[in-house]
């Protein structure tokens, strides 16, 4: 083949691979789809670093993923007047966390700890937290050219909405083909796109389409039915739930001593999910015996009337309007109640 010909050949696979490109990101932009970043390890990374480069006050949450759809970031900041680092897992306990940043010397911040019992007390901690270790792992033996391309990729995924691996990607796009499922074998339940975006901050939030369609509200529910939201299995109790105060409390009390500030928090739920969590973990009996245990205050939402009646669309999450609303009842609480200082109000 000729040269010539070879250019003509590159310059129409050009043509044709931009082509796709374009009309690919039209579509799934025409579909009502947002800019969501991938919310892999490098990006968790990214955000544990902050705490070792902030030069000004900063809070650090930790928790599953209640806390990154609840906790809507900009609010925050704008009230508070400072940074939020937002370290939590999808379905996973911030029990790794925590205890990564008990062995940090340098941390000696605000904490807040966002209790989900399921996952929170999960037996089945390897599993659940497996997550969590991959991520610190990553965070302490990432490279140098691995921060460089976590900034590349970062860049790129800021300008296109196909590039969200988790929804776009080759393996997602196969999953959530209609293929029957085999008898006896258990396949995790695939949620609607609409439902999980993840901010550059890492806070999670639906889109309105979501918001507003109760047709995938109740696909989410089933979801959540397949993975246990109605499980009335007896949680542990006795040695094995003083073990785990235990564990917490020594991971605290190290923060404390450096000076930091560490609260729990447990945010809103609501519909199935809120009735078997209160007939499987019983405050009394997990709640309030934790923040004994642990000296720890502590804010639950069935406390305040202003955070207390929301519903949540799929049992789990709030909204992004409702989210707005907890996060400044939230501020409010802590300066108010717990007796929490945030930089604005000192300006």
């Amino acid at each position: 083949m000729h040269t010539p010909d070879l250019k003509k050949a590159a310059i129409l696979t050009l043509i044709l691979v931009t082509a796709f490109i374009l009309c690919w990101e039209y579509y799934l932009r025409n579909k009502g789809f947002r800019i969501s970043y991938n919310d892999d390890e490098s990006l968790w990374s990214s955000k544990r670093a902050q705490i070792d480069e902030q030069d000004s006050a900063y809070t650090v949450f930790i928790g599953s993923s209640r806390i990154k759809y609840d906790l809507d970031i900009q609010t925050w900041e704008t009230l508070t007047g400072e940074k939020a680092i937002q370290l939590s897992f999808v379905g996973t306990s911030p029990r790794p966390v925590l205890n990564n940043l008990a062995n940090d010397p340098d941390f000696n911040g605000k904490l807040i700890i966002d209790v989900t019992e399921p996952i929170f007390f999960d037996r089945e901690t390897m599993r659940a937290n497996e997550s969590a270790e991959n991520a610190i792992k990553y965070y302490n033996d990432r490279t140098t050219a691995q921060k460089s391309s976590s900034v590349i990729n970062d860049a790129l995924e800021s300008q296109f909405v196909f590039l969200d691996e988790e929804k776009f990607g080759l393996n997602a796009l196969l999953n959530h083909l209609q293929i029957p499922r085999r008898k006896n074998v258990f396949v995790f339940p695939l949620f609607p796109r609409e439902f999980e975006q993840n901010k550059f901050n890492r806070q999670n939030f639906m889109l309105p389409k979501f918001v507003t369609d109760t047709a995938l509200q109740n696909k989410q529910i089933g979801c959540w039915v397949i993975l246990g939201a109605l499980d009335t299995t007896p949680a542990f109790s006795g040695d094995s739930l003083v073990a785990v105060f235990e564990e917490l409390k020594v991971s605290i009390d190290k923060i404390k001593a450096r000076g930091g500030q560490v609260l729990f928090v447990r945010t809103p739920s609501s519909g199935g999910y809120l009735e078997t969590e209160n007939k499987v973990y019983p405050r009394e009996q997990y709640w309030d015996k934790m923040l004994a245990y642990t000296n720890i205050p502590g804010v639950h939402f069935h406390d305040y009337e202003e955070i207390a009646h929301f519903i949540c669309p799929e049992w789990s999450h709030l909204s992004p309007e409702d989210g707005i609303v907890f996060t400044k009842n939230f501020v409010r609480i802590l300066e108010e109640e717990k007796g929490w200082t945030f930089s604005q109000k000192t300006k």
